[in-house]
């Protein structure tokens, strides 16, 4: 459900994006137009190239979002902010992240989770987690027995013990996992990168800042032929 409310989330905005860019390319290819003709110039091309801008500078902010998912996967290697499976890389090489953004999860480097919540290099299912030298430690909800259970797994031998804490309801246990001052988010904002964004801004505040110049340079130069 996250995944496709990630996509919806997406949709709306692109679709506001394209509206807000056809309103302002009216607006920019009148105003254009009228201004040329005030001054004099003769310049069949300029009104259209105002009214494409605002395509292209959302063009361009597509293109911004592309560099960033791939700056983010690949340099960064966390999930770029709009993902329904989030992840971040420790220090260590372990992975955690959350899948469909409710379902914690650790795991080693090129481990996969599955069905059960503990497996080969990967514990799922995560309320709690911590990290301590070598060790995660934390609490994990056992849908067999529907209660948590206290686990430690070792990241030297990839071993995973537990020990029963108590019966709780999956709801009780998701918004312990999702809001409690222990959850496994916790770490994950804590190793999570900031300069993925900042180069995100950049790119965008860059290139909607060259367009406008070219724009800027283009209408200067026609006027001045007059």
């Amino acid at each position: 459900m996250a995944g496709f409310a990630v996509v919806v989330t997406l949709f709306m905005f692109g679709a506001v994006g394209i509206l807000c860019a056809c309103l302002l390319s009216i607006v920019l290819f009148k105003t254009a137009r009228r201004k040329l003709n005030d001054a004099g110039v003769q310049a069949q091309s300029l009104p259209s190239m105002f009214a494409a801008s605002p395509f292209l500078g959302l063009g361009w902010l597509v293109f911004a979002l592309l560099i960033h998912v791939q700056v983010s996967n690949r340099l960064a290697h966390q999930d770029c902010g709009l993902s329904g499976d989030p992840f971040v890389t420790l220090p260590n090489g372990y992975e955690v992240g959350s899948h469909n953004t409710y379902d914690g999860y650790l795991k080693a480097p090129g481990a996969t989770t599955d069905v059960p919540v503990a497996g080969d290099g990967y514990v799922r299912s995560i309320i709690s987690l911590h990290l301590d030298g070598d060790k995660f430690s934390g609490t994990q909800y056992d849908f067999n027995t529907s209660s948590v259970r206290r686990f430690t797994f070792d990241t030297k031998t990839e071993t995973f013990a537990s020990s029963p804490e108590g019966p709780i309801t999956w709801s009780a246990a998701n918004d312990r996992s999702q809001l409690g001052d222990e959850s496994y988010w916790v770490v994950y904002r804590k190793y999570r990168h900031r300069w993925p964004n900042y180069l995100l801004l950049f790119l965008i505040v860059g290139g909607e800042v060259a367009i406008a110049l070219r724009l800027r340079k283009v209408w200067l130069t026609a006027v001045s032929r007059v």
